[in-house]
C-alpha cells in the first residue's frame, strides 16, 4: 500500500508542486490584502502635473516594495479640511499611516486630533517652514516631519552637470528659487569645488535676469527659469520638477523628483523606525534623449 501511494505521488509530483506554489501565492496575497494600507493625500493639480498613469504606476511599485497597499486620496484643490478627513476615512478606517504634503498641514492637524493613534507623516519638500510644529500642535512624538535632502540633491546635480560638461570646462547656468538659494547654492558650489575640474557657475533668480553665456555646458533649473528650456533647446538641462518626463522637451537630460510619490518608501520606513524628523533624497531620472551620448549616460 505505501508503495502504491509513493507511486501516485511520483506520477503527480508536478501537480502537487504547482498546487503548493498556488497555495503559497494565495496566502501571500491574502496577507498583503490584510495589512493596513498606507494613505497619501494629493490634490488634483499635483496629480495632473505628475500624470495619472504615472501616479498609478508609482503606487503599484511602492505597494510591492512595502508589501502593503498604498492608496491615493485625491482631493479637489479647494477641498476643506473636513472633506479631506472624510475622504481618508472612506479609503481606510485604520490606515497604517497617512502621508500629507506640506500644503495639507492643517488637514493633518485635524486628522491627528481625531485619530491620535494613527501616525501621520508630513512632507515639507524643499521649501522649509520653521513653524510647522506650532501649527500642528500636540505631542511631536505622535507624528513625523521629513524634508527633502537639499544638500544631497544638489551635490548629485553637480555631478550630473560635470557629466554633461564631459571635460569641456564650460560654464553652468543655475536658476534657483530664492527660498533655497543659500542652502542649495552652497551645496552645489561645494560639490563643484570637489570635482577634478571645477566648473564656473552663474546664478539667476529668474529667466528675466539671464544673458547669453559663451561655452555654456548645461543649466540647472530649481524652482524658476523654466523658459530656458524652450528658448535654449541645444543646451542640456537638469530639471528639478514633478512634471512627467515623457512630456518634457528633448534637451532635458536629468529630472530630479521630490514629489510625495517619490518619497513614500523612505517616509514609511523612517516612520516605522520612529525617526521623528529627517531628510529624504529625491528620485533622479536620466532621460537619455538629445545631448546624451553613451559616455555621458554612463557617467550620469
Amino acid at each position: 500500500m505505501p508503495d502504491k501511494i509513493l507511486s501516485i505521488i511520483r506520477q503527480n509530483k508536478k501537480n502537487i508542486i504547482a498546487a503548493g506554489i498556488i497555495f503559497i501565492m494565495f496566502v501571500v496575497f491574502f496577507i498583503f490584502l490584510a495589512r493596513s494600507p498606507v494613505i497619501i493625500v494629493a490634490d488634483h493639480s499635483s496629480i495632473q502635473i505628475y500624470g495619472e498613469k504615472r501616479v498609478s504606476r508609482e503606487l503599484k511599485l511602492t505597494s510591492l516594495v512595502l508589501f502593503r497597499r498604498v492608496r491615493n486620496v485625491p482631493v479637489a484643490d479647494e477641498a476643506g479640511n473636513d472633506i479631506i478627513r472624510f475622504a481618508i476615512a472612506d479609503v481606510s478606517a485604520k490606515p497604517y499611516c497617512v502621508i500629507f504634503p506640506l500644503r495639507f498641514v492643517r488637514a493633518a492637524r485635524l486628522f491627528h486630533e481625531d485619530n491620535p493613534q494613527i501616525p501621520f507623516v508630513l512632507l515639507e519638500g524643499r521649501y522649509l517652514k520653521d513653524d510647522i510644529i506650532s501649527v500642528i500642535g500636540g505631542d511631536p512624538n505622535d507624528y513625523f516631519i521629513y524634508k527633502t535632502d537639499i544638500d544631497n540633491d544638489f551635490q548629485r546635480a553637480a555631478k550630473a552637470a560635470a557629466a554633461l560638461d564631459n571635460g569641456n570646462y564650460g560654464k553652468i547656468a543655475v536658476f534657483m528659487d530664492q527660498n533655497i538659494q543659500i542652502q542649495a547654492g552652497n551645496a552645489l558650489l561645494q560639490a563643484l569645488s570637489n570635482l577634478d575640474a571645477p566648473l564656473d557657475t552663474v546664478f539667476f533668480a529668474s529667466f528675466a535676469e539671464f544673458y547669453e553665456i559663451q561655452n555654456l555646458s548645461c543649466a540647472i533649473l530649481a524652482g524658476t527659469g523654466i523658459e530656458f528650456i524652450e528658448k535654449n533647446q541645444d543646451i542640456p538641462v537638469i530639471f528639478f520638477t514633478w512634471i512627467n518626463p515623457l512630456l518634457l522637451p528633448e534637451n532635458v537630460a536629468v529630472v530630479i523628483n521630490d514629489s510625495p510619490w517619490a518619497q513614500i518608501v523612505q517616509a514609511v520606513r523612517m516612520s516605522a523606525d520612529r525617526i521623528e524628523t529627517g531628510y529624504i533624497k529625491s528620485k533622479f531620472e536620466v532621460i537619455g534623449k538629445k545631448n546624451n551620448g553613451r559616455d555621458t549616460l554612463l557617467k550620469l
